[in-house]
Order: C-alpha cells, then structure tokens, then sequence
C-alpha cells in the first residue's frame, strides 16, 4: 500500500512525509532530506515489483534518463538507489508539487493565459528531452507536475520519461483505459514508432483539457478511444467556452493533426506559434483599449464642442432679441392721469338716507329698494349741508303745484339767450273750456320787450257722464307761449 511508507526513513536520511501521486511504475512522495534539512521529492518502485529484477533495472534506467536531461521543466533527479531494507527509489529536487489532473478536477478549465503559459512550460520540457534524444511517450495529466516557485509562481515539471505508455500496460486488472486518452494516433495504431511529434499530439491533448475541463475523446472502452483518436476530429472549444483568443485554437488544432506531418515538427515550434497567437491576442486587446480610449476623448470633444456652440447661439438669439426697458416703458405724452374710482362703501348712501324728506315715501311703498341701499358711491354729495342743492324741484303733497324759479338754472327752464321753450298744448284746444296753460315766465332782465304771460286761473271741467260725480282735480299744463327776442336789444 503506499501509505505504508509514509514516516519511514529512507536510505538513513529521506523522510517520507506524504503521497502526491500513485504511478504504476512508482508512487511520488514529499520528503525532507534529514541532514541537509531540505524539502524535497522521492519516488519509490511499488513493493510487488521490487522483488523484480527487471523492474528494477528499468526503474533505475527512467532515473538516468531523467538526470540526462536538464532544464528547469524537467523532473530531473539529484539521486536513486536501494536502501538497507530492499527500497528502491529515487530522489527529485521539487518540494512540493500537485498533478496537472488533480487542479482540473478541482478547478476545472484554466483561464486561456494560464493554459497557454502552462503549455509553454511543458513543451520547454519536451524541448530538452527531445535534444537529450529522449522521447517521452507517456505524456498524461498525471506526469505533469505544477509545483510552487521561488517567488509564488508555479513551475511546471514534467515527470516520468521513457516510462511504458497506457496501450504497453493495458490488460485485465491494469490502469483506467481513460490513460489511452493521451496517445497519439500512431501510438494507437501501432504502425509507426512513437517519435517528438507523438509528444506534440499528446501536448495538443493537455492544452484542449486545459482550456475545456475535459479531454476531447473518452469511452468506456480503450478500443473506442483508440478508434476516436484515428478517426475523430475534436468537439470545438466554442462547445464549453467563448472567452478563448482565436488564435489558440487553430495552433492546438495542429498539434492535435491526425497526420504527425502536419503538426508542429518540433516543441519549439509549438512554442513559437502559441506564443505569437497570445502576442497578437494582446496587440488586438491593446489597440481596441486604445481606440476606445481616443473614441471616448473624440466623444467627449464633440460634446464639449456641442455645448460650446450651443450656447454661442443661446448668447446671440438673448442678446439680439432682448428688449430695451427705458423705450417700452415710456409714458403716452398724449395720454390722460386716470384717477381710480374709490371703491362704493356706502357712506354716502346713508347719509342721503339721513336727510328729511330726501324721497318721497312711495318710493318703499311702491316695492323700491330701501333709502340706505341705494347704490352710489362717486365722492359727492350735493345733499350734505341738509337743504335742497339749487335748481332742486321742491316737493309738493299730491294735488298740489311745482314752483319753478325762472331766474334758476334749472334745466326744466333754460335762460340761455336765443332759446325757444316749446310747451305742448293739449289735444282739446277747442273745447268750450280751455283748459288753462301756465307758462314760466322769463325774468325782463333777459328780455325787457317782452312781458311775461299772466298764468290763468285753473278751470273747472265739467263732469263726464261716466265719471262718478265728484270733484275732480284739473292737473295743469303749460300752454306754448313763443319767446320773440328782440335782435336790436330795443
């Protein structure tokens, strides 16, 4: 079991502290090297297979071929062996690392700039084990490794060189066919010896899992997946994202070729193409930052300018069309002052209703309004020193005469020079009574030629046969007496 040896002290100074990954061809663990107190990582051969000789020998052949190889990406080992109680191991310098598998499945899809800086590390590996003359053959998920750098950034190693691929190890009670997901075409074929572009495929393979979560052919049997391999092309990366730069895809793609001559012949050249995709990714990002940047400034200059004209021609419609206060306001030279009327209080009417014998008294009885409401109101009063104003009628009980003064400018009797006074005679001239016709007479200082007409004496009309005989009161009427004024004033 592999956690059997976790505590244990191997070769007198390796610790084993915990497990990163179990392999078929070995179980990796984080260690302390005791007297250097180092942290560190040690791989040690299953026990089933360390009573095997051969397994044995190719175990320390794989540490070999890992020690060839130097480059940063590698998993390269620093020491291996047998230790006292039949341990066969070998150390690495990383202290600690988790799989590329387990962080997908925990996370799921990188973002694009990690799958593609990732897939970069990985081909440097491939890189320098294939100018060691070391082909890998196993590139899966789990033989890469992401551990932590120096200053907090991951490192990428890729471990397990030259050891036997999914399709060598296949069989009843062997590893998951889900490990044959990484075989190129020729592997699964057979035809052809695995060479650096079979290392290229399984590198396409990695990136599409990076960047969908999902590695693009499975099936429930290692013959469907070697069948899809051949035959299928990939699901597009549209299908579980949109947020992948364009020319990542196309430069997976090609690696992922079912014909190894139209891949990248070289990891370097896989290198070169994703990373000039990322570059001229980032140029188009730039130039659109930068022209929605200087489209932003054009805008916000056209609504500066906008408004700026705006209000020019919002300064020039005001000034042009405002008016001069000192011209409307200029008073009419051939106007009137008008005095506003005092508003009716009603002072005036009672005091007219004050006065004795102001109206008669029919006026109320007649259904008029009341003395003290009727309307006035224009500030004179020609009733206020208590006696009739001149040239007013006087009031006489029924029955009785109207005095008028000829003399009086009282416009029942004009006394304007040249003036003819017209008095209506009654329509019974000839009748045998004539009935009396008074005429005002003239003052003779207006006219000293003419005497003023003596007023008769009222007669008595006889009774009309259908009148009740009683007495009847003759009412008066002025007979027309011609006014003749002399021209010469003789």
């Amino acid at each position: 079991m592999a956690n059997e040896v976790i505590g244990k002290v191997i070769a007198e100074k390796y610790r084993v502290d915990a497990l990163i990954r179990q392999g078929a061809d070995g179980d990796l663990y984080q260690a302390t090297h005791l007297l250097m107190e180092k942290p560190l990582s040690i791989r040690i051969l299953p026990s089933h297979l360390a009573h095997s000789q051969a397994a044995a020998d190719r175990f320390f052949e794989e540490s070999k071929i890992a020690a060839r190889i130097v480059d940063a990406n590698a998993f390269g080992a620093v020491d291996f062996g047998t230790d006292a109680n039949g341990i066969v191991y070998s150390v690495h310098d990383v202290a600690s690392a988790r799989t590329l598998k387990s962080i997908i499945l925990r996370d799921g899809a990188f973002p694009a700039d990690s799958a593609v800086e990732t897939s970069r590390q990985i081909a440097r590996a491939l890189a320098a084990a294939h100018a060691a003359g070391v082909v890998h053959g196993n590139l899966t998920a789990e033989n890469v490794l992401l551990a932590d750098g120096p200053e907090k950034d991951v490192i990428v190693k890729v471990a397990d060189f030259s050891t036997p691929n999914a399709l060598s190890r296949i069989g009843p009670g062997t590893d998951d066919p889900a490990d044959l997901a990484y075989l190129s075409p020729e592997q699964c074929s057979g035809s052809d010896q695995p060479d650096e572009r079979s290392d290229i495929y399984s590198l396409g393979i990695l990136v599409y899992e990076m960047l969908a979560g999902v590695v693009p052919f499975t099936g429930e049997k290692a013959s469907d997946i070697m069948a899809k391999h051949i035959e299928e092309p990939p699901a597009p990366l549209v299908a579980f994202r949109s947020d992948i730069p364009k020319g990542i895809e196309p430069v997976m793609l090609k690696a992922m070729s079912k014909d190894p001559a139209t891949r990248q012949q070289t990891a370097q050249e896989f290198i070169d193409e994703i990373s000039a995709a990322m570059k001229q990714d980032h140029a188009g990002h730039a130039a659109a930052a930068t022209a929605g940047g200087t489209d932003l400034w054009k805008t916000a200059l056209a609504v500066i300018v906008g408004i700026g004209a705006l209000a020019a021609v919002m300064i020039y419609a005001t000034q042009s069309k405002q008016t001069d206060p000192q011209t409307v306001l200029m008073p009419d030279t051939n106007g009137q002052p008008v005095q506003p009327i005092n508003p009716a209080t009603g002072a005036e009417e009672q005091q007219l209703a004050a006065m004795p014998n102001a109206f008669p008294e029919t006026l109320t009885e007649q259904g008029g309004l009341p003395i003290d409401t009727i309307p006035g109101g224009d500030g004179y009063n020609p009733w206020a020193t208590g006696a009739p104003p001149p040239g007013a009628p006087q009031y006489q009980p029924p029955g009785g005469y109207v005095t008028i003064d000829p003399n009086s400018g009282s416009p029942f009797m004009p006394n304007d020079p040249g003036t003819v006074v017209l008095v209506p005679v009654p329509a019974n001239t000839a009748s045998e009574e004539p009935k009396p016709s008074p005429s005002p007479g003239r003052s003779p200082a207006s006219n000293t030629n003419t005497a003023p007409a003596e007023r008769p004496a009222p007669a008595t009309p006889a009774p009309s046969p259908r009148q009740t005989p009683r007495q009847q009161t003759p009412q008066p009427t002025p007979a027309k007496t011609p006014v003749v004024e002399d021209p010469e004033g003789s």
